[in-house]
């Protein structure tokens, strides 16, 4: 009875014991929690001037008089909003009802230093997604006169992925529907204190490639006490690899992407494994070349196939390539800065612009500068 009673605890306590991140009976796996920090996402484009301008919401604030605009914020449900041009105002509908003279509002006075363009920061708005309440902040870009801009969102959630010795700052900022997938934008920062520490930002990925390692990632939002956090689950997965040799000199980090699966590649160089998937390179990061250069795309696909090679180069040399057109009694120039792989960049900072110079013959008719494009 008693060696029963022995074996019984011994597998419960077995039961309960929780596996570790690296446990021996299955693949590797990281839980993150995610918390609220401030993180900037790319712009969401709006317009609703004229053409687009929405109808008189239910009722609203009195504004005889006054030049306004309405607009929806993308939240679930939408975030009516009133813009009081004439007197730089705008007025959220927090609960997304549409009678702002009752329920949750709040009134935000904009920012215009230069008398054209006008800035509303810190808007808190919500999103409902079943027992949860997301809270987000963003800012709105926009006119002095009209209703067309930019919208920013300015929150997100940050945790800390380590393995190896190494750790990345993992944030994902969501696009404002409180649904983490292809839609919103992952910022993976290596955590080295060194100016050589590689930044990656891409939509959020269902299996992404860091470190020499494949994961799976598994979003949630919950509520833990007072804040909604994103649990991250981050699950290696074995997948057959194929060979990709790179020819990268001068580059500082590689992203390479295929719809909802992510490369990051630090320091590219040589032959690389990596999962199978037709790529399109997303980023490519110079070291400092004298003049801040930007990744501006690259047409040419990659295809890593299980059992084969392929090959990329992208990278340096650089060189200044000029197209020349002409239609009738016009002449267009366009300038690209490529790379070793034909990529295209774009100087990231002011310069001296590219000049030229028309003869007919040995006389000189025309010269001119133009813009980086």
């Amino acid at each position: 009875m008693s060696r029963i009673l022995v074996a019984t605890i011994l597998l419960s306590t077995a039961l309960l014991y929780p596996a570790g991140a690296s446990g021996a009976e299955g693949p590797w796996r990281q839980v993150l929690t995610l918390r609220p920090v401030r993180e900037q996402g790319p712009p969401l484009e709006f317009d609703y001037n004229s053409r687009n301008a929405l109808p008189p919401f239910e009722k609203e604030p009195p504004l005889a008089g006054k030049v306004i605009a309405r607009g929806l914020i993308a939240t679930i449900p939408p975030t009516p909003l009133i813009r009081n041009i004439t007197d730089g105002e705008l007025y959220l509908k927090t609960d997304h009802g549409r009678d702002f003279t009752t329920g949750a509002s709040a009134t935000y006075q904009s920012q215009c230093s230069d008398g054209v363009h006008v800035v509303f920061n810190d808007l808190r708005v919500f999103t409902t997604q079943g027992s949860l309440t997301i809270p987000y902040t963003v800012g709105v870009h926009t006119y002095r006169m009209g209703y067309a801009g930019r919208l920013f969102v300015l929150s997100g959630w940050s945790g800390t992925l380590e393995r190896d010795g190494r750790s990345w700052k993992f944030t994902v900022v969501d696009n404002l529907d409180g649904q983490i997938d292809g839609q919103d934008r992952l910022h993976l920062t290596d955590t080295r204190q060194s100016t050589l520490a590689c930044y990656h930002d891409c939509p959020v990925p269902r299996i992404l490639f860091l470190d020499g390692h494949t994961y799976r990632l598994d979003f949630t939002l919950q509520s833990v006490g007072s804040e909604i956090v994103l649990e991250t689950v981050v699950t290696e997965v074995q997948l057959p690899l194929g060979e990709l040799k790179v020819e990268a000199d001068g580059c500082r980090s590689l992203d390479l992407r295929d719809d909802r699966q992510v490369a990051f590649l630090d320091n590219p160089q040589g032959v690389l494994s990596l999962p199978p998937g037709n790529y399109r390179v997303a980023d490519c990061v110079l070291r400092s070349q004298g003049a801040p250069l930007q990744f501006a795309g690259c047409d040419r696909p990659v295809s890593v196939q299980p059992g084969q090679t392929t090959s990329l180069r992208v990278a340096l040399p650089l060189n200044n390539t000029i197209v020349a057109a002409r239609d009738r009694n016009l002449l267009r120039l366009t300038y690209q800065l490529a790379g070793a792989g034909g990529e295209s960049y774009h100087y990231g900072g002011p310069m001296r612009l590219p000049s030229f110079r028309i003869y007919q013959g040995p006389l000189r008719i025309f010269e001119g500068s133009f813009g980086f494009g």
